[in-house]
């Protein structure tokens, strides 16, 4: 097999393993509390990342120990809020929701870049904000305007929505990692300072005094959550950006919540809605005129 084809399958194999998580996070949502889930699931993969990253780290040490605070907030926002918060999210909307929530990341990602560091944003990428975000109000309404007038929203769905929000500003933040890092070490210095945080607010029992329960399919969420969607979907989307470039790679995102969904349907027996459908092309589409690049002018060779 080529390499270009095993990229695809890399890629392609990333996506559908985070789409796992928003299935796993919905099929125990009552069985396993969010912030026990979290808290586990990264205790797991530190446990199996940290022998062989821990060389990698201490090498790197030199280069994030100036900038450790910013270092910080990376790993608050990564592996202490996002998944956290989609947990919590998932407890009581609809996985399908929560997927097509994160389908918004590039568009809010631009809304950002123009907040924060003052990014120039284009006429066209403000039209591609304000459609998706159209997308965004019909899936909270679940396409009844009058939820809106009378602010019955779901809370998962906020939830979900501060978990979006939170990988957005990570991403627009990872122009901090310091150059020359390896991204072994930036992956456990993340894990190491979000671990820390979860351990301090699960370990008290000062938000859910939730212990985990040794029942297979708690040991097994814990697993697939921990090992393929937090280590082995890393390893394979680097592989897949290495061989075609973060561009390229970058489309191989907008699979995810076509899996996820399909996932919800054929897994959790969600019944898919007309809302959904709507949500989605308003997204979608919002997020296609938000992303894509100007068009440049053909040049005809003159050999």
């Amino acid at each position: 097999m080529s390499s270009q084809r095993w990229a695809v399958l890399f890629l392609v194999s990333a996506q559908l393993l985070w789409a796992g998580n928003f299935i796993v996070g919905r099929a125990v949502s009552t069985e396993i509390a969010p912030l026990t889930l979290s808290f586990w699931r990264w205790t797991l993969a530190l446990a199996c990342l940290f022998p062989f990253t821990i060389f990698s780290l201490k090498k790197d040490w030199h280069l994030y120990r100036p900038v450790m605070g910013k270092m910080i907030v990376l790993g608050l926002l990564s592996v202490a809020s996002f998944n956290t918060l989609l947990y919590f999210g998932l407890q009581t909307t609809a996985a399908t929701n929560a997927a097509l929530f994160n389908s918004m990341i590039p568009v809010i990602i631009i809304g950002l870049s123009f907040l924060v560091f003052g990014d120039r944003i284009r006429s066209i990428q403000a039209v591609g904000i304000v459609i998706s975000f159209c997308g965004v109000v019909t899936l909270l309404v679940r396409g009844h305007p009058e939820n809106l007038m009378n602010l019955s929203l779901n809370s998962g769905d906020l939830f979900v929505l501060g978990a979006v929000l939170s990988w957005s500003l990570y991403s627009l933040l990872l122009r901090w990692k310091p150059a020359g890092a390896s991204p072994f070490s930036f992956i456990l210095l993340s894990v190491l300072i979000g671990e820390v945080a979860l351990a301090a607010l699960y370990l008290p029992g000062w938000i859910e005094s939730a212990p985990l329960e040794m029942t297979t399919n708690n040991l097994l969420a814990v697993f697939y959550a921990g090992v393929p969607v937090s280590i082995v979907a890393f390893i394979c989307w680097n592989e897949g950006v290495k061989h075609v470039g973060a561009s390229l790679a970058g489309q191989f995102i907008h699979l995810l919540p076509v899996f996820a969904a399909s996932l919800a349907i054929l897994l959790l027996g969600e019944t898919p809605e007309l809302y959904h459908a709507v949500g989605a092309v308003l997204i979608g589409f919002g997020v296609w005129l938000s992303v894509r690049k100007k068009r440049k002018p053909v040049v005809v060779s003159s050999q």
